[in-house]
């Protein structure tokens, strides 16, 4: 790799698994320093210890208490943070009339609240280890409402605009900071298994997920991942507040 995060300390949620776990092998192919999180702590022990990340931390994304711990033990573990990727991310299948009040609450918390409290927790270690970059991961659902996906469209659409805000923030205090969110259609990561189950077999549900997209595939992790890597490497600092749709088209019809 050409070492464009050379010298990057990057704290990773949902590392454990999929995007965030691809997030985190590219990250250190390309020279940065990692930490991923993740509330399956055996799980991101394990993953962190598989890519030779510096550390794996149990981690629940909703708790300003775990916050604060896992960003002081990453700070420290790294000697700062200069990358933050919101990665962690749940879904839930529910229209206006079936949704659950839970639920609705579970996704927002998870998806939407934990992007406030962990840029705010994790501000600090940013402004000392500037430039700096903030990438959330959204969705393409964030963009084009289903009526099923109720909870988990209002919280990637919230997530978007908060990342607009964050950047605006951080622009006008002149924070070399940058803050951009990625909207990923349905990729090859554990959060479509349950819709790739709902079809007999594999190749029948990856195929019914596939026909919204015009070039007719799911997203693979590392095409994501490539994303995120311009947007946390120094070629991006003067991209900010923008969102970035990695969606094989979909978003253009």
């Amino acid at each position: 790799m050409s070492g464009r995060l050379a010298g990057k300390k990057a704290l990773i949620t949902g590392g454990a698994q999929g995007l965030g776990l691809a997030f985190g092998k590219r990250f250190i192919e390309e020279g940065a320093q990692v930490v991923l999180t993740d509330i399956q702590g055996g799980k991101v022990k394990e993953a962190a210890d598989e890519i030779g990340a510096a550390a794996g931390l149990q981690h629940d994304v909703t708790s300003p208490e775990d916050w604060a711990s896992v960003g002081a033990r990453a700070n420290a573990t790294m000697n700062g943070i200069s990358i933050l990727i919101h990665n962690a991310g749940i879904g839930s299948f529910g229209d206006i009339e079936t949704e659950t009040l839970e639920a609705y609450r579970k996704v927002m918390a998870v998806d939407t609240d934990s992007v406030f409290i962990g840029t705010q927790a994790c501000m600090p270690f940013l402004k000392e280890t500037q430039p700096a970059s903030i990438v959330v991961i959204s969705s393409v659902a964030g963009i084009k409402a289903q009526s099923s996906f109720l909870a988990y469209n209002t919280a990637k659409a919230a997530v978007a605009m908060m990342s607009k805000s964050i950047a605006v923030h951080c622009a006008k205090r002149k924070y070399d900071i940058n803050c951009n969110s990625v909207h990923p259609v349905f990729t090859k990561t554990p959060i479509i298994e349950p819709m790739v189950g709902m079809k007999a077999t594999r190749e029948e549900g990856e195929a019914a997920l596939s026909k919204y997209i015009p070039m007719k595939r799911l997203g693979e992790p590392e095409e994501v991942a490539s994303m995120v890597t311009y947007l946390a490497s120094d070629e991006a600092r003067f991209v900010t507040g923008s969102a970035f749709t990695i969606d094989g088209g979909m978003t253009a019809q």
